[in-house]
């Protein structure tokens, strides 16, 4: 007998049969009763398969689509209910829709269930069939399949958190956190009740700590949203706010829910605090270092946000000092402003253009510039400007070894060779002496793992170095990140540049172990570097003597920056 297991495959060959008869006879009818199929549709996932995620007070619609039934029912949870089908997508409050019985059990073909309580949950469609299905079981002559429908059913997400405040009182260095305030899942705070909700006072310029401790709902990620702050808006599950403007302010937070195998939810609430901001006692001043980007802006932060910054160009001095070139002198400031997005940023123009070669310092001296609490910014300087040197004209993705390759001998990256030489005494596949990792990354996803017992000297040829136009003749910023762990003894690795052939060692048995360090060098490279031509890293055993015993470091984001010459 024939046994057709899925409805789609019985329409398709119902309507074969049907095109062929029509043509050879008109009075001939499909025997409808000689086979059975099981197959059923719920909403909320793929056909055919039996788990679902959904939300609590949301649900599922089961319809059972199987043919040549003798006996059926679906049974549901004690804590689920049946719906009537009178309720539109537009509907997301389904409690006036309950079937009002008891009964767990029915035995239509389709059912809407309402799951009015989080947890693992399950739905039971039992069939009895004429005939054999797939998956049936013979029970006295008769196909029986009982099958269960996994349901996980997601409480709400409940924002949860608690906030703190620095105390500076003993040690202005490094102050201490102290709490401000907890809130649980179980409160839900009110607007209304603004005037009870406790306060908490700091300095323009200092900081509160807000912490997301939210569980319920399984979330995923949190956002607190804070008015005043700077940041206005965190995802982080530590989020640090620095308030800089004077005045009262709020702040809430979502605890979301989301992805592709759990059903989205987003959960709110007033976090209930008072921020008051007040005039900060501390001196008003440069924040730090300062930059300038490829545009040849300048800029830097202070410690405050910067309400007036009118006629201030006069106050500041840039000196600027090229010894390649003879270039010793000031250069005017042609502009200077607050930063649009940021009023913590001061930033400044020049009249006249620089060169990533140059060394520029900043001072700043006289003038009036007034943070949003009246306080006037300090002197400072002379101070040394970070120059962007712009960006680097090899290929990031071969240059911080991103593109997996999965030939050991390539050291598992595409655009390097290594060979034979790179088996670590295992067969090569296990790990490498040179291999592609992504278990440390100074940026990117991954970095180039070197792993070895300095048994032999290792070369990793960087075949794509150059492609696919070439690089030109000129002076060059060439730099690694490297990662040294704790422990490591290396003293220096080398690159070989084949054509023209130069020879550069790094130095490294001084370089902080325990965390990505940028080295770099200068080098002028006479002639054109054709495409193709190789620029390898080296580790030779003669050039670190003593080192003995497995060594591991990593090597990642490799830059060539040309340099511009001030004429």
């Amino acid at each position: 007998m024939k046994k057709i297991y899925k409805l789609l495959v019985f329409f398709g060959i119902t309507a074969l049969i049907l095109a062929g008869c029509s043509q050879n006879n008109e009075d001939y009818e499909v025997p409808y009763d000689d086979y059975s199929s099981f197959q059923t549709f719920t909403t909320g996932g793929d056909f055919g398969t039996f788990n679902r995620a959904i939300n609590v007070d949301d649900y599922l619609t089961f319809h059972d689509v199987s043919q040549n039934v003798i006996d059926h029912k679906w049974t549901i949870p004690e804590s689920a209910w049946f719906l009537n089908g009178d309720f539109t997508r537009n509907d997301s409050v389904y409690d006036n829709f309950i079937i009002q019985t008891s009964s767990k059990v029915s035995e239509e073909k389709l059912i809407n269930v309402l799951f009015k309580e989080p947890g693992l949950h399950e739905v039971k469609l039992f069939n009895i069939f004429k005939h054999e299905v797939e998956n049936a079981v013979n029970v006295n002559g008769k196909w029986v399949i009982d099958q269960v429908f996994n349901i996980d059913v997601f409480a709400r997400t409940n924002p949860a958190c608690k906030v703190y405040k620095y105390d500076y009182s003993l040690d202005p260095d490094n102050p201490t956190l102290v709490e401000v305030l907890s809130l649980t899942e179980a409160e839900m705070p009110s607007i209304n009740n603004k005037s009870s909700w406790p306060t908490v006072s700091i300095e323009a310029g200092e900081e509160l700590m807000f912490e997301d401790l939210s569980t319920t709902g399984a979330p995923t990620s949190r956002r607190f949203y804070l008015e005043g702050g700077k940041p206005e808006q965190s995802n982080q599950q530590q989020a640090i706010i620095k308030y800089n403007k004077l005045g009262n302010y709020t702040a809430w937070m979502e605890s979301i829910r989301s992805g592709a195998e759990v059903p989205s939810y987003t959960g709110s609430k007033l976090i209930p605090l008072n921020i008051e901001i007040i005039p900060s006692t501390k001196p008003f001043e440069i924040g730090g270092g300062v930059n300038m980007n490829t545009d040849g802006v300048i800029s830097f932060a202070v410690t405050g946000e910067v309400e007036t910054l009118v006629n201030e160009e006069g106050n500041f001095t840039v000196h600027v000092t090229n010894s390649a070139a003879g270039f010793d002198q000031n250069i005017p400031v042609a502009s200077a402003k607050i930063n649009e997005d940021d009023a913590t940023v001061i930033e400044l123009t020049l009249a006249d253009p620089t060169f990533n070669t140059d060394e520029i310092e900043i001072s700043f001296s006289g003038g009036n510039i007034a943070s949003v609490d009246s306080r006037t910014l300090l002197d400072f300087g002379p101070k040394p400007v970070k120059i962007d040197l712009g960006n680097s004209i090899l290929v990031n993705s071969w240059a911080s070894f991103e593109t997996e390759d999965a030939n050991w001998k390539r050291g598992l990256v595409k655009g390097y060779w290594v060979g034979n030489s790179n088996d670590d005494g295992s067969g090569g596949q296990a790990i490498p002496v040179f291999g592609r990792t992504t278990e440390m990354a100074s940026e990117g996803d991954a970095s180039m793992r070197f792993t070895f017992d300095f048994s032999k000297n290792m070369k990793l040829q960087g075949s794509d170095f150059s492609k696919p136009n070439g690089i030109p003749a000129g002076t060059y910023h060439i730099s690694y990140k490297v990662y040294l762990p704790a422990g490591n003894t290396i003293k220096s690795f080398r690159n070989a540049l084949l054509d023209p052939f130069m020879n550069m060692v790094w130095d490294i048995e001084n370089v902080e172990r325990g965390k990505w360090v940028e080295i770099s060098r200068v080098e002028t490279i006479g002639t054109d570097i054709r495409s193709g031509t190789r620029f390898d890293l080296a580790i030779d055993t003669a050039a670190n003597p003593g080192v003995s015993g497995e060594q591991t470091m990593y090597f990642d984001d490799l830059k060539w920056i040309p340099l511009d010459p001030r004429s």
